[in-house]
């Protein structure tokens, strides 16, 4: 049960569709840039779960969701991590989602804002988020971003 979405913590609720290739080899060295403490309160050994872990350092340290989400891809890209990153985590007044790897998109309207990893129904208006792009939004706004490569990112990696 502690492997399986949704993760929580505070007022946060996260979720991977996805998969980090190569895991853990692959993660071994961005997993050690956590402190200690944040990766032996995991409470599952799995690829969701040390991404669950890298973004709430991240919020615990200000970013807001969508920075969160793009920091840790970042990290991810700059570590060399390939794999589907596609990211949910929302505050319970707004919500952001990646797209990185694996198809996204949402649709919004009558004070509504879904978003999936696919159309959950035939009707009309969904729209797709394009790849290696961060969504935000709430009902009534939603904003899609590029995500920066990591020659654009600053490298930030997070403080042990």
């Amino acid at each position: 049960e502690a492997a399986a979405a949704p993760f929580a913590a505070d007022r946060w609720l996260f979720s991977h569709n996805g998969t980090l290739n190569e895991w853990p080899r692959a993660t071994a060295a961005l997993a050690a840039s956590l402190p200690p403490v944040e990766l032996l309160n995991l409470e599952a050994r799995s690829d969701s779960a040390l991404a669950w872990a890298l973004v709430l350092h991240r919020l615990r340290a200000g970013d807001g969701l969508a920075e969160a989400l793009a920091g840790t891809i970042a990290d991810l890209d700059a570590h060399g991590i390939t794999g589907r990153f596609n990211f949910l985590l929302t505050d319970g007044q707004q919500i952001a989602a990646t797209a990185a790897g694996d198809t996204l998109c949402y649709r919004a309207g009558a004070g509504q804002l879904t978003v999936g990893s696919e159309p959950s129904d035939d009707e009309p208006g969904w729209i797709t988020v394009p790849d290696r792009s961060v969504l935000t939004g709430r009902p009534g706004a939603v904003e899609v971003t590029a995500l920066k490569t990591v020659s654009e990112d600053d490298g930030r990696i997070p403080d042990p």
